[in-house]
């Protein structure tokens, strides 16, 4: 659970080469790391930036068509006819750096995938208003605490049949229904 960035499209495969230099520099510039990938047993290549701080590795993974892919498809392999496209949470970094995303990811659809889909959880990208990106990310904050807080306090010993393999995820749901009426 937590805020998303998530972004799809494509980008004509004589470009991946020129973008994943530029997002190299951009990684010295500011202090992460990256991982450059060329995975011909997955078919894919790019560029993986990992920021210093907490937000997720953000993925370049592209195929041979130059469609954007995900981490895990890197990991696990892809099929024709999978969903493509590639999301980064943003939630546990704060706004400065969800902000700044947004506008690597700006730069990169001006200037090399004009197709480029982003779909903003903090409704950011579409109102560039920051406000209510911090609005939304305190909302979720909250929301995890105090679930976290509700799965902390429930006592899981009385509720749980050891014989039934479904016992934990109908405990969760519980919790879950029990958190929602108490919102409402």
């Amino acid at each position: 659970m937590g805020l998303s960035l998530h972004y799809k499209g494509g980008i004509d495969p004589g470009q991946i080469a020129p973008l994943c230099e530029e997002l190299r520099d951009i990684a010295g510039s500011v202090g992460w790391n990256f991982i450059d990938v060329d995975d011909d047993e997955k078919g894919l290549r790019g560029i993986i930036l990992q920021p210093s701080s907490d937000m997720e590795s953000v993925p370049f993974l592209f195929d041979a068509r130059g469609r954007v892919h995900a981490l895990c498809d890197l990991i696990l392999g892809w099929q024709e006819g999978d969903f493509l496209g590639a999301a980064v949470k943003t939630q546990f970094v704060g706004c400065p750096e969800h902000i700044w995303l947004c506008g690597l990811l700006r730069h990169i659809q001006r200037t090399y995938m004009p197709e480029l889909t982003v779909t903003d959880e903090g409704g950011f990208w579409e109102t560039g208003d920051a406000q209510e990106l911090q609005h939304r990310m305190d909302l979720l904050d909250r929301m995890i605490n105090e679930f976290g807080s509700a799965l902390e306090s429930a006592s899981m010993d009385t509720v749980l049949d050891p014989n039934n393999p479904d016992a934990i995820a109908d405990f969760v749901q519980r919790i879950a229904e029990h958190f929602r009426k108490s919102k409402e």
